[in-house]
């Protein structure tokens, strides 16, 4: 289908919605990449509150199938994201992280973008030209972000609201994410989270694609080998999740004592949420992926994988001229490095503390815990402040 014909069925399409008249107890939630992420810690907390009892709640998502077996209000309904959009035509809130409905809100609609994240690597506009504002509003982390995704999305600064991700709510929730996943305890707990360098559907960024284990720094099995020895040796362990949008053929999965590697899709069946993983690990190792923004709200090291730093910034690209000031933690780029980071981590060596506080200030508004909360109050589906 080419851009001019999909910008006629916009326009068409966005026509049609400006003349339905909306039901407004009627609140959609969709995504094409599965259900989680900051849209799903909005459904969550909706249903934690007595008013969503008043509401019609359709959940237009990819795997639906998955969740139409689960136990789940009788007000709720799930369905495919093509049956969805005739509930996005006939309700007056919708909520979306990835994908979207290419269709402009009525002015009777409360439509958020709740997207996926502070972004570091570059998104929308900052890649293309084509039209991003399909909706009533878009959320930022904190002011610092506010012009990032007015750029990135080509909307006017009055649509991008300063709410923290609701996604990050999980974090500080009261729980065992490791029994969910059938993990017996450790003394300690790295995660390794390294963002999609080749995507069976999104497309590469131009990084060659990696030989041997698929990660970055640690290219062979003997340097995987490595690497769980130290962690054994002090009873620890290291969590590799891949990114969702990642090629998994391309991903060495070999089982180690202590250092395992999970999909999206085995955590999905466990019912088990990254940031719940996040709340109670002591460490994390990462890239560019905008988990770590997230993560500064805990004050716990972090680890940067940057070998390929130059190659990324060259073909995706960062929205900012320098991302090095925004990454306070250790730049690994080799396997000794790698195992140095967890060498400290494990010895209780921090260096880099005080500095995390800094960039934090910078780029999260609130401490985290009532961002679901608040997205909810900004949409005006709860009454209140936003505090």
């Amino acid at each position: 289908m080419n851009k001019q014909l999909i910008r006629r069925m916009t326009g068409v399409l966005s026509f049609v919605n400006r003349l339905i008249p909306k039901k407004p107890k009627k609140v959609v939630f969709y995504s094409n990449m599965g259900f989680r992420d900051n849209v799903k810690a909005v459904y969550d907390e909706l249903l934690r509150h007595p008013e969503m009892k008043e509401y019609k709640i359709v959940c237009a998502v990819n795997d639906h199938a998955l969740w139409e077996g689960k136990p789940h209000p009788e007000n709720v309904r799930f369905t495919t994201p093509v049956k969805g959009v005739f509930s996005f035509l006939t309700g007056k809130y919708f909520f979306y992280s990835f994908g979207k409905y290419p269709i402009k809100p009525s002015p009777d609609q409360m439509v958020v973008n709740v997207w996926h994240g502070s972004p570091l690597k570059k998104i929308g506009n900052y890649e293309s030209d084509e039209d991003q504002n399909f909706f009533t509003t878009v959320l930022a982390a904190s002011d610092f972000f506010v012009p990032i995704m007015q750029k990135a999305f080509s909307c006017r600064k009055e649509q991008v609201v300063v709410c923290g991700h609701p996604r990050n709510d999980a974090m500080f929730a009261p729980g065992d994410p490791l029994e969910t996943l059938g993990i017996p305890k450790y003394d300690r707990l790295i995660l390794w989270l390294p963002t999609f360098r080749q995507s069976a559907f999104l497309g590469d960024n131009d990084t060659a694609a990696k030989s041997g284990t698929g990660l970055p720094i640690l290219e062979s099995k003997e340097e995987m080998e490595k690497v769980n020895a130290a962690l054994k040796e002090k009873n620890a362990l290291m969590l590799v999740k891949i990114h969702p949008a990642q090629d998994l053929s391309l991903i060495d999965t070999t089982g180690y004592s202590n250092l395992r590697v999970l999909t999206n899709d085995e955590m999905q069946r466990c019912g088990c949420d990254l940031y719940e993983l996040l709340g109670v690990s002591d460490g994390l190792i990462t890239d560019y992926s905008s988990v770590y923004f997230d993560y500064l709200l805990l004050n716990r090291p972090i680890g940067f994988t940057v070998d390929d730093i130059e190659e990324y910034r060259k073909g995706r690209g960062f929205v900012v001229d320098d991302p090095y000031p925004l990454m306070p933690g250790i730049f690994i780029n080799t396997p000794d490095e790698f195992l140095t980071f967890i060498e400290n981590l494990l010895a209780g060596k921090d260096e880099y503390a005080e500095k995390r506080c800094k960039v934090n200030s910078l780029v999260n508004k609130y401490p985290g815990g009532k961002d679901a909360e608040r997205c909810l109050r900004l949409a005006g589906i709860l009454s209140g402040s936003q505090f």
